[in-house]
């Protein structure tokens, strides 16, 4: 991805472009992948079947959250999302890998599941709350672990994105280290963002089309590495 030269750069054409993906073409795209999932045309087991169309969907979600900030004041939102959308061109390329790879993801639900537990426990321990939910999820969590997954213990160390990013088939690493650092600046209320550019709103106007663009970049990687998984032959 070429960097974006700040005096190059048409904020009016450049906005005008990524409303008209996110309205019109990468929808579009998304509609037909599910047509294609439909038929499972793959042969997926249901499980991965399950898996794809809920990448997808995360695909749309976050896309239609990103068209909602354009024309609005949202400069942390807009980097956020093009941070999650990032976050998907990994994981869908990740899944893609292979069989092995989407199942490792499949079960990491079930371990962020058990992290939240435990995290939900902490809380309560810290403000002197009784909690009794949290011993009878992780059980929940146990039984699931064993009975749809075949594991007789599963602890909550999930898959770490920048891990996955640098993956042989994935190859994003170099890429995702410096993209997620910089839109983290702007999604986050670092002292930059609070005490600096807020307050410079032709700034934050640019900035916020700058991370706009870099989303619907990352949408259309994700929606062009799942129509190759699943075959869709891509004319633009």
């Amino acid at each position: 991805m070429q960097t974006i030269d700040h005096h190059e750069y048409d904020i009016e054409k450049e906005t005008a472009a990524s409303r008209q993906m996110l309205e019109e073409r990468i929808p579009a795209r998304l509609n037909d992948i599910y047509r294609v999932l439909v038929k499972n045309l793959q042969g997926f087991e249901p499980w991965r079947l399950a898996l794809a169309v809920d990448l997808v969907q995360s695909i749309e979600r976050n896309c239609g959250e990103l068209l909602e900030t354009i024309g609005n004041d949202r400069l942390p939102a807009a980097a956020w999302i093009a941070r999650n959308l990032l976050e998907l061109w990994v994981w869908v390329k990740y899944c893609g890998v292979s069989r092995e790879s989407a199942w490792k993801f499949h079960e990491d639900a079930l371990r962020d599941a058990k992290g939240l537990t435990e995290l939900h426990k902490q809380i309560c321990d810290a403000m002197g709350i009784e909690d009794e939910s949290s011993t009878i999820a992780a059980q929940l969590i146990a039984d699931v672990a064993s009975e749809k997954l075949g594991l007789e213990d599963i602890n909550s160390n999930f898959l770490a994105v920048a891990k996955a990013s640098k993956t042989p088939g994935v190859d994003l690493g170099s890429q995702f280290v410096a993209l997620n650092k910089s839109l983290s600046k702007f999604a986050h209320p670092t002292a930059g963002l609070v005490h600096g550019i807020t307050h410079q709103p032709e700034i934050c106007r640019h900035l916020q089309a700058i991370c706009t663009t870099q989303g619907v970049y990352f949408a259309a990687q994700s929606t062009l590495a799942v129509e190759a998984q699943i075959g869709i032959a891509n004319e633009d």
